[in-house]
C-alpha cells in the first residue's frame, strides 16, 4: 500500500480554526474524517469503520481536503436546475405573449409554442418539455364544457 499524502501545516491550521465553527449536516463527518488522521494517526480503514463510510469515500474526502482546504469539508447546496435552456425568468418573458393571447379568450394550442420554442432555441424539443413549461409557470389545461345540443338525449337533462 502506499503512504498516505502528507497534509501540510496550513491545512492543519485551517481544520483547526474550523474545529471550533458550528456544523451542519455531514461537515461534522467530514471533519471528523480529516481530523481522525491528522490527530489520531489512523487508517482510512480504521475512519471508514469508525464513520460508517467506504473506505474510498474516507480517502476521496481526504484527498479534496488536500486540495481545496475547509471549502471541501463545508456543506455544498444540491440541486438547481443544470439543465436548463433557458432562465425562469427567460421562460417567463417566452410566455408572455402566449397569455396576451390567452388572455383574450385564443385557446393556446401546445403544437404552437413547441414551434415557437423550438425557433427560439435553434433545436428540437420533446412534447413534455412543453407540458412541463407551463406546467412550471402554473398554466393548466382548461377544456370547455360540451354544449347541451352536442350531448347525448339522456345527458342533455342533466345539464
Amino acid at each position: 500500500m502506499r503512504p498516505p499524502i502528507p497534509i501540510s501545516q496550513t491545512r492543519k491550521d485551517e481544520l483547526l480554526a474550523f474545529s471550533k465553527a458550528n456544523w451542519t449536516g455531514f461537515e461534522f463527518q467530514r471533519f471528523l474524517c480529516v481530523w481522525l488522521r491528522v490527530e489520531r494517526a489512523q487508517t482510512p480503514d480504521q475512519i471508514a469503520k469508525t464513520l460508517g463510510w467506504h473506505v474510498h469515500t474516507v480517502r476521496a474526502t481526504q484527498q479534496e481536503f488536500i486540495r481545496h482546504g475547509v471549502e471541501a469539508i463545508i456543506e455544498k447546496p444540491r440541486g438547481g436546475r443544470h439543465h436548463a435552456a433557458m432562465t425562469l425568468e427567460e421562460e417567463a418573458e417566452f410566455l408572455d405573449d402566449f397569455a396576451s393571447k390567452a388572455g383574450e379568450g385564443t385557446p393556446l394550442v401546445t403544437q404552437a409554442l413547441r414551434q415557437a420554442l423550438e425557433a427560439r432555441l435553434g433545436r428540437s424539443v420533446a412534447k413534455s418539455t412543453v407540458y412541463s413549461l407551463l406546467a412550471r409557470h402554473g398554466w393548466r389545461k382548461v377544456v370547455p364544457r360540451r354544449s347541451p345540443s352536442r350531448l347525448h338525449p339522456e345527458d342533455a337533462r342533466n345539464f
